[in-house]
């Protein structure tokens, strides 16, 4: 083989080993399916390389600070039904299916996803979880969580230690977890890397649309996503939180909202004496029993 020749062939063989484009967009997806349907959040980011590679902190940067896409048509696929969406000024989109089935996720640049999207079952009980100071140890009551986030990696991301035993137990006897969380939903594809490094079960993950309506709005993110699962699930829930933050307020107003539906609510106590009582107030008279305990392993008795 002569040079011109060889340099032809090696040309070649670069050009068709390396990827057909770079890619364009970071895409996130979380959700869940019902035995009728399909729930899909989505967030499609501008590519940002460090948030894949390279320094910790500078990955969890990227992942909270995205450049969300706007105008991006997505195409949604359940089973045998799919639709077309349009990312908004966030580049957050939603796809509600009336269909199960494999998931496709195609955006119009021709990148697709097919992620898991854990169906429930229609249980007796579900369980609703909070992530952060319920599940994982963040540090809200003591103004440590932005240094937990930015510094988080899935060796040093910490969760309780009596959590995973608990959750455990509960899919031992066939109930459903469901993880809700306030965290950004671009941190969807880290966080399904710790939950199981932690020994936590499977469960669809529903993370916060991060826009300047959801950050001064935290409540109504949880409070919609419980309506949504109250809507389309038949059973009753238990719901568990802890008292940074307005776990117990969302709580409180979705048991009264929807008599019946709430088996009990389990509240980690992670704050001092003045929230405690202010908690134990607001979750004294609203009709469903009502754990309050800085250890998880009291919320069992909730769920008979």
């Amino acid at each position: 083989m002569n040079r011109a020749a060889a340099l032809l062939f090696l040309t070649l063989s670069l050009a068709l080993a390396a990827p057909a484009h770079d890619p364009v967009h970071d895409l996130s997806v979380d959700g869940w399916a019902s035995q009728r349907a399909t729930h899909l959040s989505l967030q499609v980011d501008a590519y940002d390389a460090s948030r894949h590679a390279g320094l910790p902190l500078l990955q969890n940067i990227a992942r909270l600070l995205p450049q969300g896409s706007a105008g991006v048509t997505v195409t949604c696929q359940a089973g045998e039904q799919s639709i077309t969406v349009q990312t908004d000024q966030s580049g957050h989109a939603r796809c509600d299916l009336a269909a199960t089935g494999t998931v496709r996720v195609s955006l119009a640049s021709g990148e697709s996803l097919m992620p898991d999207i854990p169906s429930l079952p229609d249980a007796p009980v579900t369980i609703i979880s909070d992530l952060d100071d319920t599940v994982l140890i963040t540090g809200g009551p003591q103004g440590r969580a932005l240094a937990t986030f930015l510094n988080a990696t899935v060796s040093n991301r910490a969760a309780f230690a009596d959590i995973a035993p608990l959750y455990r137990d509960f899919a031992a006897r066939g109930l459903s977890i469901v993880y809700l969380s306030n965290s950004p939903l671009g941190l969807s594809d880290f966080l399904r890397t710790v939950l199981p490094a932690r020994g936590l079960p499977n469960g669809p993950l529903l993370l916060r649309p991060l826009d300047w309506k959801s950050l001064t709005a935290s409540k109504s993110f949880k409070t919609q996503s419980l309506n949504e699962l109250a809507a389309d699930l038949p059973g009753q829930f238990l719901l568990i939180g802890d008292t940074d933050q307005k776990d117990p307020e969302v709580y409180a107003a979705f048991a009264r909202s929807h008599p019946g539906r709430v088996v009990g609510i389990a509240i980690r106590d992670v704050s001092g004496a003045g929230r405690r009582a202010e908690v134990g107030g607001l979750l004294a008279n609203i009709g469903v029993r009502v754990v309050l305990s800085p250890e998880a392993s009291a919320f069992a008795s909730l769920v008979r």
